[in-house]
C-alpha cells in the first residue's frame, strides 16, 4: 500500500501550514470548521514528557458520540515517532506507547488504527503485546483496525500459491494478535495493481480464508477502494474501475469493505459518493477520510451518514498538523450516534 504518497505535504503546503498558525492555538468549534481542502504541512515538536505537537489544541466542545465516530491512524504521526532503526531527528520525540496519552489528551480520541509494520514487534515479543494492551487500556483506547501491509507474494492477487498460503498464514497470526488486543479488524493490501481478471477466482479464495479464519474470534478481514491502481491496462483487463472490481470479490468471499476515500482515485463528488454508496452494504464500519481538491470532506461525510452510516472516520493526512483540519470537518458533519459493527 506504500501508505501513504498521497497529500504528503510540499514546501508550499508546510508553509501554509506555518502561517496558518497551527502550532500553539486552539482549534475553532467543531462547527466552524475550515474546509479542509488541499495540501497539509508539517508541525513543530515542543518539549515535555509527551511534546505538544501540530496544533494539539484541546477536545472539540462536542458531545461524547461524535468523538466516539472518530479514529486517528497512528501513520499520521510517523514524522514524529523514534524509528526502530535508526538515528532520530529532532522532531522524533515519541514512540508508539506515548500516542494514547496525545490523542487524549490533544483530542479527546480513544480510538487508533495501527500500520502492522509499526507494531511488528508483536509478531516476536509477547511481552510487548501486553505493554501495548496495558497502555490502550490505561488511557480507555480501542484498537480500532490493523492495516496489515501483505507484500506482492503473500497478497490474494499473487501469482504464487505457495505465496498466498504464507500470507494466509501471515493474517492467521495477526487474527491471533488481534485478539489478545481488543481489535476486531484487520484491513488487507490486496495490491491491487496486479488483481487481474486471471486472478479474481484466487483473489476470492484467499479472502474467503482469511474471513472464515477471523470470524470465529469476533474479528473482520476487509480491504479498501484502490481505484486508481494498475492504471488503464488494468481497467482493459477487469472491464470496470478496480473498485467496483473489488465489490464483487468481497461480495463472494463474505468478507468486508474499508472505503478510503482518497485511494478511490475519484475525480469529483460524484464518483466518490457512486462508490461509497455501492461499498456501504459491506462496510467493516471502518472507513478513511483525506482530502482533496476534487470534492469536499464534509459533503462526502454528509453523504455517508446519509446512507445510514454509524461506524468510525479514520482520519488519514499525510503530515499530522492538517489533522484538526479534517477532525473538525468530520464533527460538523456527523449525525449519527455511534454503533460498532458486529462481525
Amino acid at each position: 500500500m506504500n501508505r501513504r504518497r498521497f497529500l504528503t505535504g510540499s514546501v508550499a503546503g508546510a508553509a501554509g501550514v506555518a502561517a496558518f498558525g497551527l502550532r500553539g492555538n486552539a482549534q475553532a468549534p467543531a462547527g466552524q470548521a475550515p474546509a479542509a481542502r488541499g495540501g497539509q504541512g508539517r508541525g513543530q515538536v515542543a518539549g515535555g514528557a509527551v511534546p505538544q505537537i501540530g496544533n494539539p489544541g484541546t477536545p472539540a466542545m462536542v458531545p461524547p458520540w461524535k468523538l466516539q465516530r472518530v479514529s486517528l491512524m497512528q501513520l499520521n504521526f510517523r514524522s514524529v515517532l523514534i524509528p526502530a532503526n535508526g538515528t532520530p531527528n529532532p522532531n522524533q520525540t515519541l514512540t508508539i506507547l506515548d500516542l494514547p496519552k496525545v490523542y487524549v489528551d490533544a483530542y479527546g480520541i480513544h480510538n487508533i488504527e495501527f500500520q502492522h509494520s509499526d507494531i511488528i514487534q508483536v509478531e516476536t515479543d509477547p511481552n510487548y503485546i501486553k505493554q501495548l494492551k496495558a497502555k490502550l487500556d490505561e488511557y480507555k483506547m480501542t484498537m480500532t483496525q490493523v492495516n496489515l501491509e501483505i507484500g506482492t507474494v503473500e497478497a490474494m492477487s499473487g501469482a504464487d500459491a505457495a505465496g498466498r498460503a504464507k500470507g494466509i498464514e501471515h493474517i492467521k497470526q495477526w487474527i491471533d494478535i488481534c485478539s489478545q488486543l481488543g481489535c476486531r479488524r484487520i484491513m488487507l493490501n490486496q495490491q491491487q495493481a496486479q488483481l487481474t481478471k486471471e486472478r479474481r477466482t484466487d483473489a476470492v479464495a484467499f479472502m474467503k480464508a482469511a474471513a472464515d479464519a477471523a470470524r470465529p474470534k469476533g474479528i473482520m478481514i476487509s480491504v479498501e477502494t484502490r481505484g486508481a491502481a494498475g492504471g488503464d491496462e488494468l481497467v482493459k483487463n477487469i472491464g470496470m474501475k478496480p473498485w467496483e472490481f473489488m465489490i464483487g470479490i468481497i461480495k463472494d468471499a463474505g468478507a468486508n469493505s474499508n472505503v478510503d476515500i482518497g485511494n478511490v482515485g475519484a475525480s469529483n463528488q460524484q464518483e466518490l459518493n457512486d462508490c461509497i454508496k455501492a461499498w456501504f452494504p459491506y462496510s467493516s464500519g471502518n472507513m478513511h477520510i483525506k482530502s482533496s481538491p476534487n470534492w469536499d470532506i464534509g459533503e462526502a461525510v454528509r453523504f455517508t451518514e446519509g446512507l445510514g452510516y454509524k461506524g468510525r472516520y479514520s482520519i488519514e493526512v499525510g503530515a499530522y498538523a492538517g489533522l484538526r483540519m479534517v477532525y473538525n470537518q468530520i464533527l460538523a458533519n456527523v449525525k449519527n450516534q455511534f454503533e460498532d459493527k458486529k462481525a
